[in-house]
């Protein structure tokens, strides 16, 4: 490091000029050697300590990163629904759609279905009872007078339950802004529907949900055999959807879409009939073996860099050996982590319980490999043991939670463990960061320690120098005066 100097030097070297160097020596030059002497060891074992403690601080930081790194491809194997990918499909999509909904309640197999019949929705048209000729007519316009000008009051019933519609405005418009104002409570909606085109021939739609338990019925002036009342007429009855599903008849439901009959499928089915169609749920283990490789990729490279950051230093290279000091450490950290690989599951299931079992090995050199025979095997013979024993209580993969859960919690804990604000690294962070400030102080008080050591030394060598000035002025008056008699006595 730079040693740095004061005014006090700038004044002794002033005074130094100023007395001359009676004794022929540079005492400013002296006194910063002798000083360096006392205080350089210690400055040079200092400010090297700094260096290897700065430097340590960017190796824990790469080092947490790495951990980091590998803690979330485990955490991709938390969830179910992030590695075991099931997909479905129908034979005859033009009568039946298959849409996967849920991947973790979907189970392989094939399901035989033939749709009896469709659900559908009651359909009734409100019309004009007259009384004469063909006793209905269409409304003239949506704003046509229906009871002079006095309001009406009508009645929704469906499956038992009555919803009130009073003091409703008496023109068709008006009609269907209550019925719609309703809908809500009711499942019926009503819409007007132009019968010639031109404007001048309407009658009310009443639409309900589909479903034998939504039929409706609409009660008020439609009985009336007065001029201007109005008139039900029924289109179209409500029924439920009519499924064979494996063999099993008259499995119903009040809508053509239904997530329930096969779980984690919804089947959205468009056409009835005696055809039967194949829906074919089917697991890929794809990218669980995608999930394994990121976990032992991360993993390599946390083994490649904890022996990087140990080793041998590099001149270009200053992350190489930065933890060298800090190897006990780094050592301690990689057999935490090593132990993850043989660590048993606290939802082991039909013999799968660790990670080994699921054909993870360790190579030479203390690296891992996913053997794809094993691998294959276990997945093709146990893949819902497999799914047990990573993700036991999925729902409630919390740490303080006292159940039995899957391994790729309790290693994450073991990782988090490593890396979180109490952890071993940021713990060690902590430490080598204040260390780096200590140092700087001390560094601060050897150089003024240097600087007070020098100019004690100039102030010892000035009074030096002022002595022998004197002692040679002293000599030269005595060898003048000799000098004087000698020449005195020499003119006689």
């Amino acid at each position: 490091m730079a040693i740095t100097t004061n005014n006090n030097s700038e004044i002794g070297g002033k005074i130094t000029q100023a007395l001359g160097a009676g004794s022929g020596v540079d005492i400013h030059n002296l006194a910063t050697t002798l000083a360096e002497t006392e205080t350089m060891p210690r400055i040079n074992t200092v400010t090297e300590k700094k260096a290897e403690s700065s430097v340590a601080i960017s190796g824990y930081g790469v080092l947490k990163s790495s951990v980091s790194s590998l803690n979330a491809s485990f955490e991709a194997l938390k969830n179910t629904d992030t590695f075991f990918n099931r997909s479905v499909y129908s034979q005859q999509t033009n009568r039946v759609e298959a849409v996967m909904v849920s991947q973790a309640a979907a189970a392989a197999g094939t399901h035989r279905v033939k749709v009896n019949a469709l659900a559908r929705a009651e359909q009734s048209v409100l019309s004009r009872y007259t009384g004469s000729g063909s006793g209905v007519e269409d409304f003239s316009s949506l704003t046509q007078q229906l009871n002079g000008g006095s309001t009406i009051n009508f009645t929704i019933v469906v499956n038992g339950t009555t919803t009130n519609l009073n003091n409703v405005t008496d023109t068709p418009q008006g009609i269907i802004d209550a019925v719609n104002a309703n809908s809500a409570a009711t499942g019926v909606k009503a819409r007007a529907l132009n019968m010639a085109g031109s404007g001048t021939s309407f009658r009310i739609v009443l639409d309900g949900k589909t479903g034998a338990e939504n039929a409706f019925t609409f009660n008020g002036h439609q009985t009336a055999n007065t001029n201007n009342q109005l008139s039900l007429t029924q289109t179209r009855s409500a029924q439920n959807l009519d499924v064979e599903l494996n063999g099993l008849d008259n499995v119903l439901r009040d809508n053509n879409s239904p997530t329930d009959i096969i779980d984690g499928v919804q089947l959205n089915f468009k056409v009835s009939g005696d055809s039967y169609t194949n829906i074919v749920v089917s697991e890929d283990s794809s990218s669980l073996e995608t999930k394994l490789n990121s976990v032992v990729e991360a993993y390599n490279q946390f083994i490649t860099l904890s022996d990087y950051l140990t080793g041998e230093k590099d001149e270009d290279d200053e992350l190489a050996g930065s933890l060298e000091a800090e190897k006990g450490t780094v050592n301690l950290i990689k057999n935490r982590i090593r132990g993850i690989i043989g660590q048993t599951s606290e939802s082991a299931s039909n013999g799968v319980s660790t990670l080994r079992d699921l054909g993870i090995q360790t190579k030479l050199g203390g690296q891992i490999s996913l053997n794809a025979t094993t691998y294959a095997t276990v997945v093709k013979d146990k893949l819902s043991d497999i799914n047990t024993m990573l993700t036991n209580n999925l729902t409630d993969q919390d740490k303080s939670d006292t159940r039995d859960h899957g391994l790729a919690l309790d290693i994450t804990t073991v990782l988090d463990n490593i890396t979180n604000d109490q952890g071993t690294i940021t713990t060690k962070e902590t430490n080598v960061t204040a260390d780096v400030a200590r140092y700087e102080e001390e560094l601060i008080d050897l150089q003024e320690r240097l600087e007070t050591i020098k100019q004690r030394y100039l102030r010892q060598f000035v009074a030096m120098e002022s002595l022998v000035q004197r002692n040679k002025s002293t000599g030269e008056y005595l060898t003048g005066q000799f000098k004087a008699m000698e020449n005195m006595y020499s003119s006689k």
